[in-house]
């Protein structure tokens, strides 16, 4: 971890979790530093230098912070993670984006400014949207579907990591009594927000498929998804 000097006042963290993204890393830094934020990456120690290429842009950009762990750890220990890292540094909003530029950092300022405690970047609001096959569109659409039947959420978009949080969110929730990891940790965060009686809001995105490198969305990823459905489910009554 490179730790960089933060002052007192309250201010917006966005975290991004990255394995081989050197690719996409250096154009992500640049269009998140275009706003007053700070931007915190944690790195599963990539083989393919996407480390060292933060590290080199820290030389450039004062409010970028790197945080290095041993390996693949998870998509919700990395946010995890990276979260602590924020709450620890004073942030008082603090967000979530993909590294591999799918999520349009040009509505950060849009999502900052929204009145509500989580903010989701939406891809099923009016004005939102996607570049998917109409395949992926469906299942897309049929997990949110039942996703908000399961658990009750009030939202379009359950499963979208474009977030905005306010800080209070994630220390009423408890980041370490999270039981998920992959992207299942999408619906438990939200669901626990809702649960403990956190507004949510939606801003419209444009979701554009990942410009360079493989997706790391898997069938057991899915499978994930839906039997951590059914066990949030049944905590409802536990």
């Amino acid at each position: 971890m490179v730790p960089t000097e933060i002052p007192s006042k309250g201010l917006t963290f966005v975290v991004t979790g990255t394995y081989n993204e050197a690719t996409n890393i250096q154009a992500l830094i640049q269009e998140v530093m275009g706003h007053d934020v700070h931007l915190v990456v944690v790195d599963d120690n990539s083989p393919d230098g996407t480390a060292a290429r933060v590290k080199e842009l820290q030389k450039k950009y004062k409010n970028l912070h790197l945080i290095e762990r041993p390996g693949k750890l998870g998509y919700g220990s990395a946010y995890s993670d990276g979260f602590r890292y924020a709450m620890k540094n004073n942030a008082t909003k603090i967000m979530s984006i993909d590294a591999d530029l799918s999520h349009d950092p040009k509505i950060i300022p849009e999502m900052i400014a929204k009145d509500a405690d989580v903010v989701i970047g939406s891809r099923y609001v009016a004005g939102g949207g996607t570049s998917w096959t109409l395949y992926r569109r469906i299942v897309s659409k049929g997990a949110n579907t039942l996703a908000r039947l399961f658990l009750g959420i009030p939202a379009h978009d359950v499963t979208s990591g474009y977030r905005l949080y306010k800080t209070e969110v994630l220390r009423a929730i408890d980041l370490a009594s999270l039981k998920s990891d992959g992207y299942s940790f999408l619906q438990e965060i939200l669901y626990k927000a809702h649960k403990k009686g956190f507004s949510i809001g939606e801003v419209p995105i444009f979701f554009q498929d990942r410009r360079e490198g493989q997706s790391k969305l898997s069938k057991k990823e899915m499978v994930k998804f839906f039997l951590n459905l059914v066990r949030l489910r049944l905590s409802r009554h536990a």
